[in-house]
């Protein structure tokens, strides 16, 4: 409980109802649902614990993002109808690949998106319009944090030693210059 959550990720079932007033989540295979109403106390944890993003990756999404709209999550991705399995298996597929890249939020899901519309629109006509973010008014842009392995981590070390070596060559010759005059 005390962990910091960043990404917050449900796959299956879900819908909206009451024109997209609240959603419910199927959280068994005998069709129970259960509201987010339920979750606002463990969603507002989560949030004061670093929660930025909440992907429901699930049918007739809105009715969620509304109910989650006053937990101030930063960011929320849904599916604005039903789903197919595919398009919703494909669309994580393009946008962690583009997200985990360094791509922004919005642009990573616009890149999903547009390979969405290249890929299935013809199999699966209005795929790629499916998913929708909502954005918290006070949010900051979001990244992935971009973890740099090893090669990157030695090669900014030299340029730091080389720009290190330079700065140190300019001073000493300053310095020496100055030990030169006042000979």
């Amino acid at each position: 409980r005390t962990q910091p959550w960043d990404i917050l990720f449900f796959a299956g079932h879900s819908i909206s109802k009451e024109g997209d007033c609240w959603g419910e989540i199927q959280i068994n295979a005998d069709e129970s649902y259960l509201s987010l109403r339920n979750l606002r106390y463990s969603l507002r944890h989560a949030v004061r614990q670093g929660l930025k993003l909440a992907i429901f990756n699930s049918c007739d999404g809105l009715g969620l993002a509304r109910n989650l709209a006053d937990l101030r999550i930063p960011y929320t991705i849904v599916m604005r109808e039903p789903v197919p399995d595919i398009i919703a298996q494909e669309f994580l597929k393009y946008f962690l690949t583009a997200f985990t890249s360094g791509e922004s939020l919005y642009a990573s899901v616009n890149q999903a998106r547009e390979r969405l519309y290249e890929e299935w629109e013809r199999d699966y006509p209005c795929a790629s319009w499916l998913p929708v973010i909502f954005q918290n008014p006070a949010a900051t842009e979001l990244k992935y944090p971009r973890i740099m392995n090893w090669k990157e981590k030695a090669y900014r070390a030299v340029i730091v030693t080389v720009s290190l070596g330079c700065i140190c060559a300019v001073l000493w010759r300053g310095v020496d210059d100055i030990n030169f005059r006042n000979r």
